[in-house]
């Protein structure tokens, strides 16, 4: 039993390290097709366009309707394309229950953006300086029990406006908006929020729900980011069908939610039923 257990292990960390590289192959560099950098640069161009013209740093922060959507490599990379562009870019994971950054370009998370909210550290002390050229990094830092109540905090507020003031550009990676409310306890505070839907993973009935739980909380949807799609020529944003992410307590919530509340196609025909008995009895 131990034996089969450690072969297990040992498989599972196989698989995991070969997904990690899969995954670091789409982040953007010289390497990167043609086509995926030309996607990053009209992506840049747009989202230029949606924020306000004024002086002044602009803070986007990316989500997705549920995990595995892409969203930890879109923030990275835009974040890239930024400073490449020039901007002083500042990317923030504040993904605190699944952190993606750290692994997507190796490095330690900790102290982090976690410890500079709970002041156990300073963002000086926190910040990795030039991880590309004209991007800095603020890593989750040490996974928090509370992190909706830590992100909400007046903490997180005063964090964003004393780094507004050092960066043109500040753009945060958060959790799949369906499975917890970390990214609209955010938004109030930004001034737009992406939304990443990958192509055939993405439901209609989450998407939807997604929107609307960012409606309800005041937050500025900037448009959304169709991901792992394909043209008919081959050409296009479609680099990242291979991927994998393992966010499997998302998927728990999700399943959970399913099973109380029911898929949205449900909830319509049980409104349906319900109308045409009013209309009966009438």
């Amino acid at each position: 039993m131990r034996i089969w257990k450690r072969k297990r292990v040992e498989r599972e960390r196989r698989d995991e390290s070969s997904r990690n590289e899969q995954d670091r192959l789409h982040i953007l560099s010289k390497k990167t097709n043609f086509y995926t950098k030309e996607a990053y640069k009209t992506l840049r161009t747009n989202i230029r366009f949606s924020l306000p013209t004024t002086g002044g740093c602009r803070k986007v922060c990316v989500t997705s309707a549920y995990a595995s959507e892409g969203k930890s490599i879109t923030t990275l990379n835009l974040a890239i394309s930024f400073a490449e562009s020039g901007q002083h870019t500042l990317l923030v994971d504040a993904d605190l229950r699944r952190p993606n950054q750290g692994r997507l370009l190796r490095h330690k998370v900790s102290p982090g953006l976690s410890n500079v909210l709970a002041n156990l550290c300073t963002e000086e002390e926190a910040i990795h300086k030039e991880i590309f050229r004209n991007l800095d990094v603020l890593f989750s830092g040490d996974i928090p029990p509370n992190p909706s109540e830590l992100l909400g905090h007046i903490q997180m507020e005063r964090f964003l406006a004393r780094a507004s003031k050092d960066y043109d550009y500040i753009f945060i990676d958060t959790p799949p908006v369906d499975m917890v409310t970390d990214a609209c306890v955010l938004s109030n505070m930004l001034d737009g929020v992406l939304f990443v839907v990958r192509e055939k993973v993405a439901e209609k009935d989450m998407v939807m729900r997604g929107i609307n739980q960012l409606e309800l909380a005041g937050a500025n949807l900037l448009g959304f980011i169709l991901n792992a799609s394909h043209s008919e020529s081959g050409a296009g944003y479609g680099g990242h069908t291979k991927y994998r992410y393992g966010y499997s307590k998302y998927e728990a919530y999700t399943r959970a939610a399913r099973r109380t509340h029911g898929d949205g196609k449900e909830l319509q025909e049980r409104k349906q039923e319900s109308q045409g008995r009013t209309g009966d009895n009438s």
